[in-house]
């Protein structure tokens, strides 16, 4: 959970730097998918790692949105998602394409629900969530590499 703390207080400083230009890719909620996902990681772990996502979102809400909530249900619901479907995935499935694909859709969902309730017009919003998903790529890219290579050494 010191990580989590660590990686969300660097996101909040990445999109304070950033604030005006872009939006930060939501390197928090990839990092606790990272890690709910691992080879090994039980149960219990995942469910702290759920409510981690859940918190972390909340406090991310408080600081930047105006809709409290709505990033911790996200974040929260999406890793909860993501670490039931994991479960009920054959242990041959647990690849890292796999683990790419989850990654990819969970950027996606979370700016794509944040993009539907931003207040600003509609084509400078466009412009955020294109920055936004080019910025995701090389974390994604970085987060995939991580879990090929840890799921090598474990697999």
């Amino acid at each position: 959970m010191t990580l989590l703390l660590a990686v969300w207080l660097l996101q909040d400083f990445a999109q304070l730097l950033l604030m005006g230009i872009c939006m930060v890719p939501d390197t928090f909620l990839l990092t606790a998918l990272f890690m709910a996902l691992l080879p090994n990681t039980t149960k219990e772990r995942q469910t702290r790692l759920v409510w981690g996502a859940f918190i972390g979102g909340l406090i991310w809400d408080l600081r930047w949105t105006n809709l409290p909530g709505l990033t911790a249900a996200i974040g929260g619901g999406f890793i909860g998602l993501a670490c039931f479907l994991w479960q009920k995935t054959p242990v041959q499935g647990r690849t890292p394409v796999t683990f790419t694909m989850m990654s990819v859709g969970c950027e996606l969902f979370y700016a794509g629900v944040h993009f539907f309730f931003w207040t600003i017009p509609s084509q400078t919003a466009m412009r955020q969530f294109v920055v936004q998903q080019l910025m995701a790529v090389p974390v994604i890219i970085f987060f995939s590499w991580l879990f090929w290579k840890v799921s090598g050494r474990n697999g």
